[in-house]
């Protein structure tokens, strides 16, 4: 099983899925890890990944590797453990090389190295990434790489890029998260400087991130949305916003 990652962070669904064999034990603390996380304790989830993916080179299981490497990896980004994200990435990914899985088959590898990297504000790098990731075979993968260019170009102030990764988005017929487009336009009315447009687009933005659970995502929109309150000329109302922030920041934190 794999996590699904957002731009930037972690959404709490699960997909993927294992050959007819299966090792118990390794499949076992999949389903421990998956279950913990589920609950939002993201740091037991990496404790109990990190031991599927011992296991999973025990056994010398590819796919194993992948899915228990992956996890690993977005868990230590959501914990904001970046060096260890990197090097999770780093070791699951000369490993598959190793077993014959090409780049194609890792794309979704490329897409938690991009996250790490925006994380890091390492815009420049986070294309670079974002591009391999363009080349899975996973409609989710392709449009989350592209909702990572876009916010990438807003941060360079690439104007074309971010289009083109609204247009991608747009088009897709079968966008599998429409809140990452949601995110790319209320950056779009922020460049803009249309601040009564960016205010109402991001508070719209907010409740999706709540409705979706992505508590990482729906703080990154509340920051949107005080600074277009703040733009607007509407300070109080931004400190309230503020305020939400950092209560929820601060919760998390203890978690």
């Amino acid at each position: 099983m794999c996590l699904s990652l957002c731009a930037g962070g972690l959404a709490g669904c699960f997909g993927g899925g294992h050959a007819e064999w299966e090792d118990p034990r390794y499949a076992t603390m999949m389903e421990a890890a998956d279950s913990v996380f589920r609950l939002g304790y993201v740091r037991q989830a990496q404790q109990q990944y990190q031991a599927a993916l011992d296991r999973a080179f025990l056994i010398d299981d590819p796919r194993a590797i992948h899915d228990a490497g992956f996890n690993l990896a977005t868990s230590e980004l959501r914990l904001k453990d970046y060096r260890n994200s990197l090097t999770t990435l780093d070791r699951v990914s000369a490993a598959l090389t190793t077993r014959g899985w090409t780049g194609e088959q890792q794309a979704d590898l490329h897409l938690v190295r991009a996250s790490v990297l925006y994380a890091q504000k390492y815009w420049q790098d986070v294309e670079s990434e974002a591009v391999l990731a363009r080349n899975s075979t996973d409609g989710s993968v392709r449009s989350k790489a592209y909702a990572l260019t876009g916010l990438a170009a807003v941060e360079l102030s690439d104007r074309a890029t971010l289009e083109d990764a609204i247009n991608h988005l747009t088009a897709s017929k079968k966008l599998s998260n429409p809140t990452d487009l949601q995110e790319l336009l209320v950056r779009r009315s922020m460049m803009d400087q249309t601040w009564s447009q960016a205010v109402d687009e991001a508070r719209k933005l907010v409740s999706s991130r709540e409705e979706e659970m992505d508590y990482e995502a729906m703080r990154r929109a509340l920051l949107l949305e005080a600074r277009a309150l703040q733009a607007a000329g509407q300070q109080g109302a931004a400190d309230d916003v503020m305020r939400r922030f950092t209560d929820s920041e601060k919760a998390q934190a203890g978690q």
